[in-house]
């Protein structure tokens, strides 16, 4: 979906940063090898983004603030840590990117820990990007394609039991926005609006939404859950 609130990027939308380093020679290299073999913005993205799934076993961390070349460098990653690779690698190809800081439901993580739902609070922070292609941003989960056209090749929404986020924007609707809504393709399953507490708008940098709306890995629940499950593969 391409949204037109704030159509023009800013400069912090390239900048580097403590968690989008793509100075750093791991990200730098990678820019390199996927400018000499795309053209276009949204193919050099889509190309990132298909490597990185690959490169980077899905794993479990709430430490938000990892920088992106730590990342790279251990070959692993959450969701989020992933998500903010290929924003380093997006800003060190020239594409200005921002993130949308949303509340989501503690429950939409339940599937994955059935038993352990102490650990997992009433909220969590959930910072969805949008990347500038051609004249306009476009959200991460249609770097793929429109959100129709996913919604018609797919099953069903995503339902946060197997497979991560990061990868099932490939091929399938992960709708926070209740784009799918009223799609003859879509079933109700597919829009998870439902689970948005609240909707912060956008930011700049995801550093600058994790310093005003808070790391979960910063508190003693975080802690607890990085304990237990860091470092654990998140794919069954």
């Amino acid at each position: 979906m391409n949204v037109a609130a704030n159509p023009a990027p800013r400069p912090a939308n390239l900048a580097a940063t403590s968690i989008l380093d793509f100075h750093d020679a791991a990200v730098q290299r990678l820019a390199r090898e996927f400018a000499q073999e795309a053209s276009g913005e949204d193919l050099l993205l889509q190309r990132a983004h298909r490597h990185l799934a690959e490169l980077l076993r899905p794993v479990y961390s709430v430490d938000e603030s990892r920088p992106a070349s730590v990342t790279l460098r251990e070959r692993k990653g959450s969701c989020s840590q992933r998500i903010a690779c290929l924003e380093s690698v997006a800003r060190a190809l020239s594409i200005p990117t921002r993130v949308r800081a949303l509340r989501i439901s503690g429950s939409f993580w339940y599937p994955r820990f059935p038993f352990w739902r102490a650990f997992i609070p009433r909220s969590i922070l959930l910072l969805w990007p949008q990347f500038f292609l051609g004249r306009s941003w476009t959200d991460f989960d249609e770097i793929h394609g429109s959100i129709a056209n996913l919604a018609a090749a797919s099953a069903g929404g995503f339902t946060n039991s197997g497979e991560s986020l990061f990868e099932a924007v490939q091929h399938g609707p992960v709708d926070f926005f209740g784009k799918t809504c009223g799609l003859a393709c879509a079933p109700p399953s597919t829009d998870l609006s439902k689970i948005v507490l609240t909707d912060n708008g956008f930011v700049d940098t995801r550093d600058e939404a994790i310093a005003r709306f808070g790391n979960l890995y910063r508190t003693m629940r975080g802690r607890a859950f990085e304990a237990f499950f860091g470092g654990r593969n998140s794919i069954p």
